[in-house]
């Protein structure tokens, strides 16, 4: 790695640019002086290759290295690998279409033809690219287990949060008087929605215990069906809302929660609502797994619970509510947490790293 070169970064795909993840990644690159250059598209049909093609053959000697961003399109390693041709390519594969599919979603059944179909894209595009983006060390120890990827080729990046909109704020006077728990995400299987619900059912005797749960998903209209079968009254249930319109409800917040799901892939990856949390100087309630441990430290800037228990999450709720001096330690810890570990320079250090790597090159 003797060669020192300005590195110059094509980030190509279909990806929603607007997307925590992909857009943070951007702008990670940037604020370490990358010079990105976008090949991107939201062509949904099968013109959107050919699209790629076009603009990529104007950049192509314009770029040292190709980032394929993060995409529900399957077939996109394969175009990228076809388009750039021998181009490097290291691919933010955030997390694998057969788990989501299969053991997370369950919307198809394990060792059955199509969760095979599932597993075999995933296999065949780890080998299409160069090198693979993970968020957690335990997430690219999943994928050599599962998939035979060589973690030699595997890069851990962590997620952040846009820290022009999730900063910290005090909690509004207007929200003062009740102890108000936070959720925003979509209704899935990970995010452990049907456990919230029953714990807000268990904390019904205590008035000043409220819920806020925002977003939309598969599993929606079944929990609100769920909320009304208990007679669940202590919840405020709101829309999909965009990033922009969360810090509100978030500074209102004494605690948020995050993954709290009983399913495998909880284990593996951090939610991106607790980077915005944290970011806000909030503290968390999430589930105690292998991800969560490789940043942050239970008691210290995080306050873990048995995945899928609803009564280890009511009791934390209720020890939080009656111990405000150590919600508020909690809460400043997570911020420094979040700044000295998942700020969005710390997040482009460690891109920029991977790709030097990938590379092998020092990078000025």
């Amino acid at each position: 790695m003797d060669e020192a070169v300005r590195l110059r970064v094509c980030f190509f795909g279909d990806f929603d640019p607007e997307y925590n993840r992909t857009k943070m990644l951007i702008e990670g690159l940037r604020l370490k002086g990358v010079e990105v250059l976008l090949c991107h598209t939201r062509e949904r049909s099968k013109k959107k290759y050919v699209e790629l093609w076009r603009q990529f053959r104007l950049m192509k000697n314009q770029c040292d290295v190709v980032v394929l961003g993060f995409s529900d399109d399957r077939w996109m390693p394969l175009a990228a690998r076809v388009i750039v041709g021998r181009k490097k390519i290291m691919w933010d594969l955030w997390f694998s279409y057969y788990d989501n599919w299969v053991f997370d979603r369950k919307l198809v059944k394990p060792h059955s033809l199509k969760a095979l179909f599932h597993w075999s894209f995933d296999w065949v595009n780890c080998r299409l690219v160069d090198g693979v983006v993970l968020d957690y060390v335990t997430h690219i120890n999943y994928f050599r287990d599962t998939f035979g990827v060589n973690p030699a080729r595997c890069f851990q990046v962590n997620g952040t949060a846009d820290t022009c909109v999730f900063y910290p704020q005090p909690k509004p006077t207007a929200a003062a008087g009740k102890f108000r728990v936070e959720y925003h995400g979509k209704y899935i299987p990970v995010q452990g929605v049907e456990v919230i619900v029953r714990a807000a059912k268990l904390l019904a005797d205590d008035p000043d215990i409220v819920f806020t749960m925002i977003g939309d998903g598969q599993e929606y209209k079944k929990t609100r069906a769920f909320a009304t079968e208990l007679g669940v009254g202590n919840i405020e249930f709101l829309p999909f809302l965009p990033l922009k319109e969360l810090p509100p409800y978030i500074a209102a917040a004494d605690v948020c929660l995050g993954l709290i799901g009983d399913v495998p892939r909880v284990a593996r990856t951090v939610a991106n609502k607790l980077y915005e949390a944290t970011a806000m100087g909030r503290v968390c309630i999430t589930a105690d797994v292998p991800a969560i441990r490789e940043i942050f430290t239970d008691g210290v800037d995080v306050v873990l619970v048995k995945q899928g228990s609803v009564e280890d999450l009511v009791e934390k709720i209720r020890y939080l509510k009656a111990n405000p001096e150590i919600t508020a330690r909690l809460s400043a810890a997570a911020y420094q947490t979040f700044v000295r570990c998942c700020s969005p320079d710390v997040v482009g250090t460690k891109l920029t790293g991977a790709l030097a790597v990938l590379l092998g090159k020092r990078i000025v």
